[in-house]
């Protein structure tokens, strides 16, 4: 029985010295928020500048498989054959009559190049020898290579960008068309893009979610505390992010992924610990003692769930891929970041205003006026619960079934809109040059086996055209350039490079085999490889944690296999309309005919960090009634009707800013937030609504049970306070 003593105006206070560490903090932050408010405000000013300058300081490469075989091209070729142009803009010109007629359109070009910002270097195609393939067949179109000035790669997209800006300011003759094309340019405009979107995304998810939050809350001022909580957690990711630059390259694609998460918890973490201390407050606790309470059990779950998101995106790190660690480290600090704002500036927020973030006076709150709905369905759904439990397993099944025929693959200049330099020019190139011209593949071999690996080239079915294209180096190694019958992010691109390497291991083992096409394919078998032991790391990790936290096998197994169907269900989705494309129009893109090589694994570690968000509230609250009353049915139905409302509205809002951030960006981030949003979906549905109930009511009290060396050797978590 919780003791009582009084404070010193005489009113009634819990024992403080049965606080558990995170109630110690809720009290410390409620006795003194101008300390705590003064603290973060200082963080905060000081994350500004950094979090607003986060993209230039962000990177546009980050794409290839360290330590491959294509990124030792790469390298190789920059070093010894920087004439090769093999990372150069490329400037797709053409016009209605033959170019040799009349190259006044040409030399405009040039002219301008020679002088334009980003340009190192400029290659006249009309006076390049005839194997340097720039002039189309018709004679109608030239490529016209851009060397590019970088210091690093993260300078690259810029300095395609400035050389993008040049083309455009050449006046023309009438009917000509010129665009810059190539990897760097295509990069410019996907950053661009992608930056636009992060903007339009917000004002999109602004509205809807005002809205959203005021329905949840009940009140005005209640309802803008998740949004100060995620923007302060935002900006605190955010300058880390950018301090984090000065260690190492780190991509432009964290920015967008670590807005959405840290706005997307930061809700679902202020609905969870809002609504019960509004809960505590009802039983008639003071502000102290109804944050304590709220922190030792709401803020654990938040705690808990905060730490299963990032050790699921931990693991991400086992890929040897900058983007992707990227992303993964811009979503841990964003989580990290709010969830400290959750367990700190929330509390000292919710002291300082008092009852105005409660419910109006006179008007009962939502929250309790909403579990007599919940308890119902969940008593109907366990009276049949065999019923219950197939109903909600077909429905993830077949859902789940599409994934079987996943394809993977690499994006080209698909992933950018039509109407952009970068996109057109590669139509461009791809019309009059072959579908391979766009991306040529580079071997570099040693000289005297040169023309044995040009016949090896020619010989191969992928293959159209292969020659020599440098000069030997110092080391005596040349570049081959060989150009795919395939467009890069075309599967029989990868196997083209697949055949080709295992041909020249068996006559020449020292050629090496590079080139975008090679990168996209190195890039896809380095995911594919790290992805079982990825996933077998965060599944073996949350079951762990869920094993501590409520001391079951039955739960915790129970937990991870609800939450892999969770993440199956979301894989067959994306299948269906990103690689199938049914439904591709209705959100404005162009389906590629697979799924990007990197979702499956991204996606597993964040959709199973995220749909542990949701189970862990949820199981808490049951395990939390369990304790309290020892009936394992009447813990089902109360811990269900207590979180049935906040979870309901976490879900509607994290959809809606999933969606939004999916719907305004290119085809990753949409492929992304459109996935995300599903499974948030189905997560707070199907799972909790059906799929929990029936499980945990077949089980009875048997779900809670634990061997009893097991249970003298795990360490005690109590959610009840």
């Amino acid at each position: 029985m919780t003791s009582v003593v009084e404070r010193p105006d005489g009113s009634p206070t819990q024992d403080e010295s049965e606080d558990g560490l995170l109630a110690r903090i809720g009290r410390a932050s409620g006795r003194r928020p101008k300390r705590v408010f003064f603290i973060w405000a200082i963080v905060v000013l000081l994350s500004a500048p950094l979090a607003a300058t986060l993209t230039s300081a962000l990177s546009g490469a980050g794409w290839e498989a360290q330590g491959s075989t294509s990124q030792q091209v790469r390298d190789e070729l920059r070093a010894d054959f920087p004439s090769l142009g093999a990372e150069a803009a490329v400037i797709a010109y053409s016009q209605e009559e033959p170019i040799a007629d009349n190259p006044a359109g040409v030399n405009a070009l040039l002219s301008a190049l020679e002088t334009a910002p980003g340009a190192a270097s400029v290659i006249d195609p009309l006076t390049a020898p005839a194997q340097a393939g720039l002039i189309s067949p018709d004679g109608l179109t030239v490529l016209i290579p851009v060397g590019l000035v970088a210091e690093s790669d993260s300078d690259l997209p810029e300095s395609a960008g400035l050389v993008m800006e040049a083309v455009e300011g050449v006046d023309l003759p009438p009917g000509a068309v010129a665009n810059t094309t190539g990897e760097w340019a295509v990069w410019h405009d996907f950053n661009t893009e992608n930056e636009e979107a992060l903007h339009k995304a917000e004002l999109l998810s602004g509205l809807p979610t005002l809205i959203l939050l005021f329905v949840a809350f009940g009140s005005a001022i209640a309802a803008g505390l998740p949004l100060i909580l995620a923007m302060a957690g935002i900006a605190v990711g955010f300058a880390l992010l950018n301090l984090g630059t000065d260690v190492t390259p780190l991509s432009v694609w964290a920015m967008n992924f670590s807005m959405m998460i840290g706005l997307a918890v930061g809700i679902d973490y202020s609905l969870f610990i809002v609504s019960r201390y509004r809960e505590e407050r009802a039983e008639g606790k003071d502000g102290l003692d109804a944050i304590a309470a709220t922190l030792a059990t709401s803020g654990k779950a938040v705690f808990l769930s905060a730490l299963t998101v990032v050790l699921s995106l931990a693991a991400v790190f086992l890929v040897p891929v900058m983007v992707f660690r990227s992303m993964a480290l811009g979503m841990i600090l964003a989580v990290t970041a709010t969830a400290a704002a959750s367990l700190t500036l929330l509390p000292a927020i919710l002291i300082a205003m008092g009852d105005r973030v409660l419910v109006v006076r006179g008007k009962q709150n939502p929250d309790i006026a909403a579990e007599g709905r919940w308890t119902r369905w969940t008593g109907k759904a366990m009276r049949r619960p065999g019923v219950t439990l197939a109903l909600g397993l077909g429905l993830m099944l077949a859902l789940a079934a599409p994934a079987l025929g996943m394809r993977l693959g690499m994006p080209g200049a698909g992933v950018v809109e039509e109407g952009e330099q970068s996109r057109d020019g590669y139509e461009t190139v791809v019309e009059s040059f072959g579908p391979g011209a766009a991306a040529p593949l580079f071997i570099t071999t040693p000289a005297e086996d040169a023309q044995l690996v040009v016949e090896t080239a020619s010989a191969n079915p992928g293959i159209v055209m292969a020659q020599v294209s440098t000069e030997p180096a110092e080391d005596g190694r040349v570049a081959v350039r060989a150009i795919p019958s395939t467009a890069v992010d075309d599967e029989a691109t990868s196997e083209t490079v697949t055949s080709l390497r295992e041909e020249l291991e068996v006559v020449v083992p020292e050629a090496a085999v590079g080139g975008p096409g090679a990168q996209n394919h190195d890039l896809t078998t380095a995911l594919t490889n790290a992805a079982p032991l990825a996933i077998a790391v965060i599944m073996v990790v949350a079951f762990l944690l869920l094993l501590i936290v409520f001391r079951s096998l039955v739960i915790a197994l129970i937990s991870v296999g609800l939450n892999l169907l969770s993440v199956a269900a979301s894989f067959g989705f994306a299948t269906i309309v990103f690689q199938n494309g049914f439904g591709a129009s209705l959100i404005g893109i162009e389906h590629q005919g697979f799924v990007d090589a990197w979702a499956p694994l991204f996606f597993f570690a964040l959709l199973f960090g995220l749909s542990m968000d949701y189970q862990l509230f949820l199981l808490a609250a049951i395990k939390e009634r369990h304790d309290a009353t020892g009936d394992a049915r009447r813990a089902i139905t109360e811990g269900v009707a207590r979180t049935g409302r906040p979870i309901t509205n976490a879900a509607a809002i994290m959809i809606v800013v999933f969606i939004a951030f999916g719907v305004t960006g290119p085809i990753p981030p949409t492929e992304l937030g459109i996935t995300l949003a599903v499974a948030v979906l189905l997560d707070a549905t199907v799972v909790r609504m059906m799929l929990v109930p029936a499980i945990l009511g077949m089980f009875g009290k048997s779900a809670w049970a634990i061997p009893a060396w097991l249970d003298r050797i795990l360490p005690k978590i109590s959610f009840s306070h």
